[in-house]
């Protein structure tokens, strides 16, 4: 029974963690969030086609990230966030530090909520107290100013339903955990947008 008991707990994280995708809230960030539709890795995701130049090693600067409307919370602080989303995108293939890149990825972090480690205990299950963050993101060309792709992704998780704040208020790692799912999303929806596909 006792290892029973520990499959469910483990087949939960994985499946509560993965942290379930929200249709994104506008927040004024991006100029026209009616163009954003389903992306291959994001919620909502937006590219000018005809404005990108494919590459075969392709490079996007991380530009400002923007936290404007959001305050810190108890034990996750806005500098916390910037740091955990700047740390994670710079992980994947595609952004980068690199100043000769012909673009530049702006970012907000729009909304971020840790939660109520009592409620997600108490009722996680019915969607009381979870966590939820809203990224948005734009990326412009640099010699024309003009932003080819724009996208927003929400996410939000109960941190398996309570189970992770039995030992202690878990919603400062869920939103790391959120940023870094985030983060994978869009340096994988970006590069299959800028990669040159291969026939």
């Amino acid at each position: 029974m006792k290892y029973v008991n520990l499959l469910v707990l483990v087949f939960l994280s994985g499946f509560i963690l993965t942290g379930h995708a929200a249709a994104p809230k506008p927040s004024g960030y991006l100029s026209d969030y009616d163009r954003l539709v389903e992306g291959e890795y994001l919620e909502a995701f937006w590219v000018d086609v005809g404005q990108v130049t494919r590459s075969d090693a392709p490079r996007i600067l991380l530009g400002r990230i923007s936290v404007e409307g959001i305050m810190d919370h108890k034990g996750v602080t806005v500098e916390d966030c910037v740091g955990w989303l700047r740390n994670d995108l710079l992980k994947g293939r595609i952004i980068s530090e690199d100043k000769t890149a012909k673009y530049r990825l702006d970012l907000a972090i729009t909304h971020m909520d840790p939660g109520s480690a009592a409620k997600r205990i108490l009722a996680g299950e019915f969607g009381a107290g979870h966590a939820q963050l809203q990224v948005e993101g734009k990326v412009v060309n640099l010699e024309s100013d003009a932003v080819v792709a724009s996208f927003a992704e929400r996410r939000r998780s109960s941190g398996a339903i309570g189970i992770e704040d039995i030992a202690g208020d878990a919603g400062p790692h869920i939103i790391e955990h959120l940023l870094n799912l985030i983060s994978t999303d869009i340096n994988d929806e970006l590069l299959a947008s800028f990669l040159l596909r291969q026939t």
